[in-house]
């Protein structure tokens, strides 16, 4: 599929009713620099207004609709962990560059569905799979993927052709956390859930104290487990201690499988194969399961 980008002009409206002029990025497929050349702006965009970019993209693409919007009163990034506009240019003394400011946005926050399970069953493929599926199920909402793993693991990961260099860069990154990383992915979710209609959130290893700091941010949860008998902890890690409402419970297999346990009073399934470096399938029930969060 050749990739494509879409922008779209909209109204932000803060909750001191404050309206902001928004420039919305929606990327489809892979896309390359070559598109650069044909891209252009929305003739309702209004320079004389500031102009906040929203939207998931490369370095290149964001920086080229920077320069774009370059005789616009003043131009900003959103950042969804911080919950902020930083301002990268500006032709007013009023707010400058390298200046922040919050957004809260009108709106009740989204749900965020906590994606937990043991070591090696496949959270990262499925999160990276879900996301996408529901990208393509419901374009017009806004579904994030927010990665929690403390070994530096991303999209990135999923999508390099280079196994062996991203094996060797996760096990270099994972003596970064520290007790400061269950607070700021913890404030990171409560920010993205005041933007977006749904906020996916990979975390990884083995339930300890910290992590419940992200599990009070979420409202709904996922397990995914190779291992049946690491079911029970984690059923009472999300659930009991995190006060989430459960959504499905995959069983990770190896094969090329899908059978469904139980559909109440939350999903149980039986799927795989869920490989880095392979494309994975959403199973139709899985995906009908986490879209009824968008409904709430």
């Amino acid at each position: 599929m050749r990739g494509m980008v879409q922008l779209t002009v909209t109204e932000l409206q803060a909750r001191d009713g404050a309206l902001y002029q928004c420039l919305e990025i929606a990327t489809s497929g892979k896309i390359e620099p070559e598109l650069l050349g044909s891209l252009t702006l929305p003739r309702e965009l209004d320079f004389s207004k500031g102009i906040i970019l929203w939207g998931a993209a490369p370095i290149w693409l964001t920086s080229h609709l920077v320069q774009l919007c370059d005789s616009a009163l003043w131009v900003g990034c959103y950042d969804l962990q911080l919950g902020s506009v930083v301002v990268v240019a500006s032709r007013t003394r009023e707010l400058a560059a390298a200046e922040s400011f919050r957004l809260v946005l009108s709106r009740p926050p989204g749900p965020a569905l906590f994606i937990g399970g043991p070591p090696n069953s496949g959270k990262s493929v499925l999160s990276y799979a879900l996301g996408q599926g529901l990208r393509g199920a419901n374009p017009d909402r806004r579904i994030h993927l927010h990665r929690a793993q403390w070994d530096g693991e991303g999209n990135w990961a999923i999508e390099a052709r280079d196994r062996a260099l991203v094996d060797s860069l996760r096990q270099q990154h994972k003596a970064g956390w520290s007790q400061r990383f269950f607070q700021h992915h913890a404030e990171a979710v409560g920010h993205i859930r005041e933007a977006v209609d749904l906020v996916l959130v990979d975390f990884g290893g083995k339930p300890k104290s910290q992590d419940v700091m992200v599990l009070h941010r979420c409202t709904h949860y996922l397990i995914i487990t190779s291992d049946p008998g690491a079911l029970a902890q984690w059923h009472d890690f999300c659930q009991v201690q995190g006060g989430l409402t459960p959504v499905a419970v995959i069983h990770s297999v190896l094969e090329d499988r899908v059978e469904v346990l139980q559909t109440e009073p939350f999903l149980e399934i039986i799927a795989g194969p869920w490989m880095r470096g392979e494309s994975a399938r959403i199973p139709d029930a899985l995906l009908s399961a986490v879209m009824r969060l968008l409904a709430m």
